[in-house]
């Protein structure tokens, strides 16, 4: 049986970790390591996962892809699956994949631009650059949950409840990270903002 002092010991090691995590990132990210992440964050997008998208699109589709939704039920996933062929639905978990893989393109270009905003501040905010891996997170479970419906779809033609109940909570908190996200990164605009004013005031 763990002890309370073995517990406390892992919770200090993993808070350790985040810790200089968040300090790496705090001291590498510039601006032009952000812009750089968002210039890979673009060309992924615009020259790879929008073409591997295609495989499963569906002309006038009442749901184009769950993961972009903001919401969705059951209805919705069987609505999405339904109304596709056995390999569209394949591409389609196929493309969980790839988005998998964007997720940490998209969470490292975040981190970037939050550590570069909040960096005079870092000895405040501490682990705040890391936010954005919050989001990573729940969008990778959303994608396991989005993959494993799909091959249940595939196998007997319905889903589990349970787990499309899973996949949109997964959806729903990424979605709320990413709210965070954006809110944090608007806050850092402003303090920068601020900052210039004040040391052009002092001139």
């Amino acid at each position: 049986m763990t002890s309370k002092n073995e517990v406390a010991a892992n919770l200090r090691k993993r808070a350790g970790v985040l810790t200089r995590a968040s300090r790496f990132f705090y001291s590498k990210s510039t601006l032009l390591t952000a812009l750089m992440a968002t210039a890979v964050f673009v060309g992924y997008l615009l020259l790879f996962l929008t073409g591997k998208g295609v495989a499963f699109e569906v002309a006038n589709s009442s749901v184009r892809s769950l993961g972009t939704s903001l919401g969705f039920g059951q209805a919705e996933i069987l609505a999405f699956l339904s109304e596709r062929s056995d390999q569209m639905i394949s591409a389609y978990v196929e493309y969980q994949v790839w988005d998998t893989l964007f997720a940490v393109i998209y969470g490292v270009m975040y981190v970037a631009w939050v550590s570069v905003l909040f960096k005079l501040y870092s000895h405040k905010v501490g682990i705040l650059n890391l936010l954005p891996f919050g989001q990573v997170i729940f969008d990778w479970l959303e994608n396991l949950a989005l993959a494993a419906l799909s091959h249940q779809y595939l196998t007997d033609g319905t889903i589990s409840p349970s787990i499309a109940l899973v996949a949109s909570t997964f959806s729903a908190i990424k979605w709320g990270f990413s709210l965070l996200v954006y809110g944090v990164i608007l806050v850092g605009i402003v303090l920068q903002i601020v900052r210039a004013v004040k040391r052009r005031s002092r001139r």
